[in-house]
């Protein structure tokens, strides 16, 4: 009985004693986070620049393949330029030609025979007159075009008329053009010679037509 006693004095003793050691609870330390919220917020952080160089390899490539392919496209269209520019300078003179000149036959012959000469070889053309300058004319036709063909007979019999006829101007002048737009001109004359081979630029058909023999 008297150790039971010293017992339960023991045990008030020792809880009276712990609880004088522990602080109420808003006695409690608090930490300087728990004291200010706000503190417990991070700063922002703003996204590193990005910066586009160096270029990954794979941009390089790209790079070089859009530059090949526009310097390729500029080659293009430079040689269709260049190739087209004495057919242009024909269809040109052409406007200057007209009934109303006695050797207009010539004159319209003349602009074939020198556009034709800025494409092929001057010695495989210079030298053509009558049948084989017509034959010629058709051989470089793209496709078959029978009334073109007859008027460029149409044309060459002309061309050897002392007054050719007036009514067949308008016939002979469209087979000129009609020739020019569809004739099948090869890309290299042997390098294809260039307008000023065949005398496009130096001067008019006029006055071509005193050097030119008359059956050009």
């Amino acid at each position: 009985m008297q150790s039971s006693i010293l017992s339960t004095h023991f045990l008030s003793s020792f809880l009276s004693h712990f609880a004088q050691s522990v602080p109420p609870a808003n006695q409690m330390p608090v930490s300087p986070q728990q004291q200010d919220p706000l503190a417990q917020l991070r700063d922002i952080h703003v996204p590193t620049e990005v910066n586009i160089w160096p270029l990954d390899w794979g941009w390089w490539v790209a790079i070089a393949v859009v530059l090949l392919a526009l310097f390729c496209l500029y080659k293009a269209i430079t040689a269709h330029i260049r190739r087209n520019k004495a057919r242009k300078q024909a269809l040109a003179l052409l406007k200057s030609i007209s009934a109303q000149q006695s050797n207009w036959p010539v004159a319209l012959n003349s602009i074939l025979k020198r556009t034709a000469m800025s494409y092929y070889p001057t010695q495989q053309v210079a030298g053509l007159y009558g049948k084989q300058w017509q034959a010629f004319l058709t051989s470089a036709l793209k496709s078959s075009d029978s009334k073109l063909e007859s008027d460029l007979g149409l044309l060459v019999s002309n061309v050897y008329q002392a007054t050719p006829n007036p009514s067949d101007f308008e016939t002979c002048k469209g087979a000129v053009k009609n020739w020019l737009s569809k004739a099948k001109l090869p890309k290299h004359k042997g390098a294809y010679g260039g307008v000023n081979d065949g005398g496009l630029n130096d001067s008019s058909p006029h006055d071509k037509q005193s050097k030119e023999p008359h059956h050009a």
